[in-house]
This record gives structure tokens, C-alpha cells and sequence, in this order.
């Protein structure tokens, strides 16, 4: 009874074992905390004890008779079900609007509502880590519209903290009759529909494999992955007629403003392309989520993109206004106490209707000498694929820093500063640096590590697609395609594919043209002819396909994805392996075509 016939016993073990499968699952996720600018991914272990005893409630409702509820009971279930908002208490009060438009200060307390739940979160605000002043622009009235804004608050761990401040609810006829929440994202561009979306707000997609697979050493722009934190930026601040540059030359120095005009004017600054990738450091991060769930967006291999580059070398500007020329590099011989930096502020900064976030704009920072250092090529770029850049690739102007992770080129650059520190944006300070495979959202000190700049040597596999049916050659091979690079510089020596692990076939590179191994920015592309060993050449059969690359410096990529997982998922760069299947042989004509059969 218990085994076959689904027996009380059978139920409650099956619901107690699901609850511990829960719990191990949304273990990594709920217990994590860290702080995000102004996001919170909020962790207490009593949410996984109460979906354990969920779980286990679950399991004795199984065991036990179900019990008739009662007609209150009932009710409360209804009304509980309508509860659009995080925290709702039965019985909780109906709150008027107006009543939360009166608790807007510390003194008078502070109310918000999101959707239809009304919270004190008065005692919060203190330890908000975005800072008091960023959420005092809410009190007395809706949150909606700044977490449309910041959009990482719309996971189940922050909304979980929230409903701890719920004090009640709006009636039904009040929330609707509220605005509908501002949508800072309402003036993104239109995007190609081929791109594969791993988040439309802010908005973030993947170069598509099929385009990937083509080997186009230039991507078309419109294909080209997107990378956004903020929303795009609109107006005059953007428009090339009015667009304004701002360098502070050093400490206590005053701004020199340069137009677009003035950056486009070769007299005053010589044209300079430079054909090089850009990529996200999460790229391939689903690789680490099939490890135990990390942060972040789910990329998979399409988080990167290859274009040719136009515009005046960051160097030469610098030589412009004023900045002695081997300033950075001087100032690195003296220690990294004493290295000077180069800071990026860009143009998207979160706003929400008239209220424009001064101190939440994106920044990001490169050593001084890196910027004035000729064989870094990194360029102020106004051009890309020989078209204006586009509106999510930066326009007007952008600084391309490559070889680096792509979050240092900084998009609609606004301003540039020589100083003594980092940027002290929160993107180049709290995100993008990898711990090891130990470290934990309670352990990690961000302050320990330096941010991410030159990247790791990666490959990935674009055809066959992963889990297709797949053609052997007559002579018992899989044909493959695909990309590798390497960070700073350093060319692609050696790709290697494999089937299962231990013996390898070498492939065939179409390195960059022009750009040496000790100088190169853009993607190599691969193809390659695998021999399948014979016992795996069977039709229908699962087979493995696996790259590696080795670059110029003889780095290789590690065997395992353990070895490189970290809580942030950046940096994944172990072999990349797919699953394909050997397709069955056709049958030319069936018993029934023969006549044989009636």
C-alpha cells in the first residue's frame, strides 16, 4: 500500500522529502545577503524552516483526514488570494490613502504602499543601504515607481522583508484609482526581436546563437549583446548637438569641456578604429547556476559581441587638456598606494519623474596608465560598425577600454577625472569581483578584492547548438564552430575540442587580421572537424562536445566550473560543454512502402 497504492506513509515521507529539496534549493538564494546600491537581497534561515514546515504541514494534511473549513475560513482565503502585495495579515486593517500621505517624515513616522499593502517602515530607513535620502523620496506615498527604477528589488527575498512592515491594505476601489507607477523605462529604443532577453528593465540580451554561429567577425549593431543597468538616456543631455564632455585634468584643477564637434574635428584629434569584443564578465554564468545558483543575469555564451570601433584615442584627450603624459605611468612605479586612476561617470542615472538620483549614476574606473598607454588602444568612440553608435551601445560617445571586462566601458560617457582613488561607484566598489568557491554572501568583503578588469582566456561552443541533432561526417566526424578570447592583449594560441575529455583534436583559428598575439582585442573564430570515437558513434546516441582555448601566454581554461563558481557568477570561464544527439539513420522506405504489410 505504502509503495504502490500512494498510502498516507508514502504521502508524508514524498512531502517531507520535497520540503528538504525545497530548503537545499532556495537554500544558496535566501540566505544570501549583500548590499546593492540601493538594493537589499535580504537572508534569514526562518524562511527555509517555514518552507520546511510548510512542506511538513503539507505532508500531515496528506496523512490525515482534510478537515472541512469553515465558512470564515473561506472568506479569509478569498480575501487573501486578492492580495496583490507581500505580507498580508487576516483581519489587517483598511487604510485610507490619505492617512499615508500624513506619515512622510521621521518625526510623523513613514508609511509607503506598494500595489495594495500599506508599510510602516519607519524603523527600516535607518539601515537602508541605498541611504535615507534615497527613500524618503517615497515616504508618504507609492514605492512602485522606484523599484520600477531600481529594478533588483523585485525578487522574493527583498519583498519578504517588506512584508515584516505590513500594518494593512488600501480597498480595492482606492489602488486602482491610483496613477499607474511611473515606468522610467518607457523611452528604452526598439530592440532586434532576435535577441534573446535575460531582462527587459533594466534591459539586458544576448547576441542569438544563430548569429553567433554565422561568424560574422563584426557583429551587426542590431545583434550586437546588450549589457544596461539604468535605463537608456534620453534629451539633451544625449543629443549629439548638445552633448557636452567634461575632464577634470587632476586635483583642484578646472574642467575642460569638449563638444562632439570638437572631438570629431580631425585637426584637433586624429581618427583611430580599433576592431575589439566587448563582454560581459557573467558571460556564460548558466554554466555556474548548474553548479548551485549564483546572482545575477542568466547568461548563457551570447553575453559577448565583436565590433570595429571608431573615434580619437583617450590618450591624445588627455594630452590635450593638460594631462603630463607619463603621469600615470610615473605614479604606478610608485606603488599601488600612489597609482592614479581614471575615472568614468556616465549619463543614466536613475530618475523618477521630476527626481533625478545625483549620487546613483554608473561609474567605473581604469588605471591612469592604462588610459595613456598607446598599446592599450583605448578610445573614445563615436562610431561603431562604421554607423553613429546606437542609443544602447552608448551614443554619443563612448570610452572602449579593451581587453577589460565590458562594465568599464563606460556607455554615454559624461565625465572623465584623474584622481587618486577608484571610481567610488558602487558597480566598480560592491559588484564585479569573484571570491572563491567558498565565500559566502555572509563572508564576502568587497572591499578585499580589486574590481575586475582584464579577463580570463574563454571559448565557447556556437554550432552545433546545445541538446540538436547532429550529422556525422562519412569519415565519423562532428563539425564545430565557435569563439575564443583572452583578456590584455593576448591573442588565441591553441583551441582545442574533444568528446570526452581526454583526447583532443586541434581546431582551425581565423585570428583577427592586423592585431598581433601580444595586441589583440577582437574574437578568434574557430572551426573544427571532431573524429567521434567509434563506440560512441552510435545513432541516437547522447554525446558530449567540449572547447578549450589557450592563449598566447600558454593560460588555459580550467577543466571543471566548480573550480571558477563564486556567489557572483563572473569569470566562468571552465571547459565549455555541450549535449548534442547523433541522428538516427534514416529509413529509406518502410515495410509499408514495400507492400509488404497490409
Amino acid at each position: 500500500e505504502t509503495l504502490v497504492g500512494g498510502g498516507p506513509l508514502f504521502q508524508g515521507l514524498l512531502a517531507l522529502a520535497m520540503a528538504s529539496r525545497f530548503s537545499r534549493a532556495l537554500g544558496p538564494v535566501l540566505r544570501r545577503t549583500r548590499s546593492h546600491g540601493a538594493i537589499v537581497l535580504g537572508a534569514r534561515p526562518s524562511h527555509l524552516n517555514a518552507l520546511a514546515a510548510a512542506g511538513i504541514v503539507l505532508g500531515s494534511s496528506m496523512v490525515t483526514c482534510k478537515e472541512k473549513k469553515t465558512k470564515v475560513e473561506v472568506k479569509e482565503e478569498k480575501k487573501e488570494k486578492k492580495q496583490l502585495a507581500p505580507g498580508y495579515k487576516p483581519g489587517e486593517p483598511e487604510i485610507k490613502f490619505a492617512d499615508v500621505k500624513k506619515h512622510n517624515s521621521i518625526d510623523k513616522g513613514i508609511w509607503v504602499t506598494y500595489r495594495d499593502g500599506v508599510y510602516d517602515i519607519t524603523k527600516f530607513v535607518q539601515n537602508h543601504p541605498g541611504g535615507l535620502e534615497r527613500i524618503l523620496k517615497a515616504a508618504g506615498g507609492q514605492i512602485d515607481p522606484f523599484w520600477a527604477m531600481y529594478a533588483q528589488h523585485n525578487v522574493a527575498s527583498v519583498k519578504d522583508i517588506l512584508g515584516e512592515h505590513r500594518i494593512g491594505h488600501l480597498s480595492e476601489v482606492e489602488y486602482k484609482n491610483l496613477p499607474p507607477p511611473f515606468d522610467p523605462y518607457q523611452t528604452d529604443p526598439k530592440r532586434d526581436p532576435e535577441l534573446v532577453v535575460q531582462a527587459a528593465k533594466p534591459f539586458n540580451a544576448e547576441c542569438p546563437l544563430s548569429q553567433l554561429a554565422k561568424q560574422e567577425y563584426w557583429t551587426p549593431n542590431e545583434k550586437f549583446f546588450v549589457r544596461n543597468h539604468l535605463p537608456v538616456p534620453t534629451g539633451d543631455i544625449v543629443d549629439p548637438k548638445k552633448y557636452v564632455l567634461e575632464i577634470i585634468p587632476g586635483e583642484d584643477q578646472e574642467p575642460v569641456k569638449l563638444t562632439l564637434a570638437d572631438l570629431q574635428d580631425e585637426k584637433r584629434f586624429k581618427r583611430k578604429k580599433v576592431s575589439a569584443i566587448v563582454q560581459c564578465s557573467g558571460n556564460r554564468r548558466e554554466d555556474q547556476n548548474s553548479v548551485a545558483q549564483v546572482e545575477g543575469l542568466t547568461w548563457y555564451t551570447g553575453a559577448i559581441s565583436n565590433a570595429e570601433w571608431e573615434g580619437v584615442a583617450l590618450k591624445d584627450v588627455l594630452d590635450y587638456v593638460g594631462v603630463p603624459s607619463d603621469l600615470g605611468i610615473n605614479s604606478e612605479l610608485e606603488g599601488e598606494d600612489e597609482q592614479l586612476h581614471l575615472q568614468m561617470e556616465g549619463l543614466d542615472r536613475p530618475k523618477v519623474g521630476e527626481w533625478r538620483d545625483t549620487k546613483g549614476f554608473y561609474g567605473a574606473s581604469i588605471p591612469l596608465a592604462w588610459a595613456q598607454d598607446p598599446r592599450r588602444d583605448v578610445l573614445l568612440t563615436f562610431k561603431m560598425n562604421g554607423e553613429p553608435l546606437p542609443a544602447d551601445h552608448g551614443a554619443p560617445v563612448r570610452c572602449l577600454v579593451p581587453g577589460v571586462a565590458g562594465a568599464r566601458s563606460v556607455k554615454w560617457l559624461n565625465k572623465l577625472i584623474v584622481a587618486s582613488e577608484e571610481s567610488q561607484s558602487h558597480w566598480q566598489q560592491n559588484d564585479y569581483k569573484a571570491f572563491n568557491n567558498s565565500t559566502t554572501w555572509e563572508t564576502a568583503d568587497f572591499s578585499s578584492l580589486p574590481a575586475i578588469q582584464d579577463m580570463p582566456v574563454n571559448s565557447a561552443i556556437s554550432w552545433p547548438s546545445p541538446k540538436s541533432l547532429v550529422q556525422l561526417t562519412p569519415d565519423g566526424c562532428v563539425e564545430m564552430k565557435g569563439w575564443a578570447w583572452s583578456g590584455g592583449g593576448r591573442g588565441i594560441a591553441r583551441v582545442d575540442v574533444s568528446a570526452d575529455g581526454h583526447s583532443w583534436t586541434e581546431a582551425v583559428l581565423r585570428r583577427p587580421e592586423g592585431q598581433s598575439l601580444t595586441r589583440t582585442w577582437a574574437w578568434t573564430l574557430w572551426t573544427a572537424k571532431l573524429p567521434v570515437p567509434t563506440d560512441l558513434q552510435k545513432p541516437g546516441k547522447a554525446l558530449s562536445l567540449i572547447v578549450k582555448a589557450v592563449d598566447a601566454q600558454y593560460n588555459v581554461q580550467p577543466e571543471s566550473i566548480e573550480s571558477v563558481w563564486n556567489i557572483r557568477g563572473v569569470l566562468c570561464n571552465g571547459w565549455h560543454r555541450i549535449q548534442v544527439t547523433i541522428q538516427p539513420k534514416r529509413v529509406a522506405k518502410t515495410r509499408l512502402e514495400f507492400g509488404y504489410a497490409e
